[in-house]
């Protein structure tokens, strides 16, 4: 067997091997639960599971009040006008830095996108505005995505007037 055989399985079974042990070591990692980021606060990995919403608008507990998008928009709209519509992650400001911030902020119209804005740690604060223009009745749905706290989402609907 000559030199270039051996280096070649060599250095595949080696890949093959830490495959392995990262394989391992992610499935050890996710059955553990909420993970520890060093100088963070835990997090609750079943926020990652599904999308996010307030339980009880009467009783919004402290993690729904600063998640939870809140969408500013006319309650009635001329069909073709153009009109804002105004999405702020949560009634508590959400933080913007290294360890906790908000990815983005995105905006549908029913089920058509109507934009998406990505934001960064300390460049941005969690706050957008979206230009749109519909021709019916809608369900606006915002949704925003916490690198701790996973996706959560927010309704409102908008008549014609």
């Amino acid at each position: 067997m000559d030199q270039n055989v051996k280096r070649r399985d060599f250095l595949r079974n080696s890949a093959l091997l830490a495959g392995g042990f990262l394989l391992a070591a992610g499935t050890a990692a996710a059955e553990k639960g909420p993970q520890k980021l060093i100088g963070y606060a835990e997090v609750d990995q079943d926020l990652f599971r599904g999308i996010n919403r307030v339980q009880d608008p009467a009783k919004k507990t402290e993690l729904e009040r600063k998640h939870a998008p809140v969408i500013e928009a006319p309650d009635k709209i001329k069909a073709g006008v153009p009109f804002a519509v105004t999405v702020t992650v949560g009634e508590i400001v959400h933080p913007m830095v290294n360890g906790h911030y908000i990815q983005y902020v995105e905006l549908f119209a029913g089920n058509e996108p109507a934009g998406r804005i990505e934001l960064r740690p300390g460049l941005n604060q969690p706050v957008v505005t979206f230009q749109l223009a519909l021709d019916k009745p809608v369900t606006l749905v915002a949704r925003e995505y916490c690198n701790q706290h996973g996706l959560w989402e927010s309704r409102r609907e908008v008549a014609l007037g």
